[in-house]
């Protein structure tokens, strides 16, 4: 009667372990092939047995992402973070990324999700939707620091940053202002004004030197059509005149207005698409009105000016 020893048992066992493996793995190449009759080799049988471990063995830390190697191995990708990807390089390993979201979208990653939202409005096919911010709030603009405050005051709206100034018997503007960028820089807005007085009132933004100062682009009406006026204060309660007055060409709010300074010149302009504008002034900054330094500062002001109160709204605000 034919004995089987415990080595030879192994060795079968491996034999046919090995024999499974090749057959449902054929990307791993084994140095020796076994067939049936052949006479069990240890050194073969480990050297097989020891390719499939290397080919099979998994790449990268716990928790990657397996590929096949070049080498016809495993390899590995991450572990990933919250949110990432795997995503493809030709020629290369898959690489892990984060997802970004372009203009008008916002991504949060959280532990095996992401998440998509519309940072704009998407919906319909409104004229401004295209280059609409998002709700401009005094957080979101910068707009914090008050000037020249007295009983005004500011909110937060589903439409945007409000400022609500009282009537006033003559000039005085009050306004919020936050550091101007590093030029050079681009403020778009998009204004509106709610008054019903029987004298002039004014809503814009512009400069502000941080000291008395301030050269500014307004919307003005003085109980009929609405102009615009690029116009020097010396003070919140004392004009230096215009640098720029239209005709009373009825400029009737909302109405975008621009602010630009390109590190040499300081600039106005108006438009009432937000894409396309046509300049009302421009000066270099050196010869301007709060001089070479005073350009430092942004503010959005109303000047109630009138026997009514004065509303005006930020309904859309980007730096570019």
């Amino acid at each position: 009667m034919r004995q089987t020893t415990p080595f030879a048992s192994l060795f079968t066992a491996l034999i046919a372990i090995l024999a499974s493996a090749a057959a449902g793995n054929a990307q791993c190449v084994l140095p020796y092939v076994l067939t049936n009759g052949t006479t069990p080799d240890a050194t073969q049988v480990m050297a097989n047995f020891n390719a499939l471990v290397s080919c099979l063995n998994p790449g990268g830390a716990a928790n990657a992402v397996q590929y096949k190697a070049s080498a016809g191995s495993l390899g590995g990708i991450g572990p990933l973070g919250d949110g990432q990807l795997g995503v493809g390089s030709i020629g290369n390993p898959p690489q892990s990324a984060t997802l970004t979201g372009g203009s008008g979208i916002a991504v949060t990653s959280g532990a095996g999700s992401i998440t998509l939202a519309t940072t704009i409005a998407t919906t319909g096919t409104g004229l401004y939707r295209q280059v609409m911010s998002a709700t401009p709030t005094s957080a979101s603009t910068g707009l914090a620091n008050w000037l020249n405050q007295g009983t005004a005051a500011v909110s937060d709206s589903s439409v945007g940053l409000s400022i609500n100034a009282p009537s006033a018997a003559s000039l005085t503007l009050r306004g919020r202002y936050v550091a101007a960028p590093a030029a050079p820089y681009t403020i778009t807005a998009l204004i509106g004004a709610t008054r019903n007085g029987t004298a002039a009132s004014g809503v814009g933004i512009g400069w502000y030197d941080g000291t008395a100062k301030l050269h500014v682009i307004n919307n003005t009406a003085n109980g009929g059509a609405a102009v615009f006026q690029v116009t020097k204060f010396n003070s919140v309660t004392s004009s230096a005149g215009n640098d720029f007055a239209s005709a009373a060409n009825a400029f009737p709010p909302p109405v975008w207005v621009q602010l630009r300074d390109d590190g040499t010149n300081v600039s106005f302009a108006f438009s009432y698409d937000g894409a396309n504008f046509l300049p009302l002034f421009s000066v270099a900054k050196a010869s301007g009105f709060l001089g070479a330094s005073g350009y430092s500062n942004i503010i959005f002001f109303v000047n109630p000016q009138s026997t009514g109160p004065t509303l005006g709204t930020l309904l859309s605000w980007t730096q570019s």
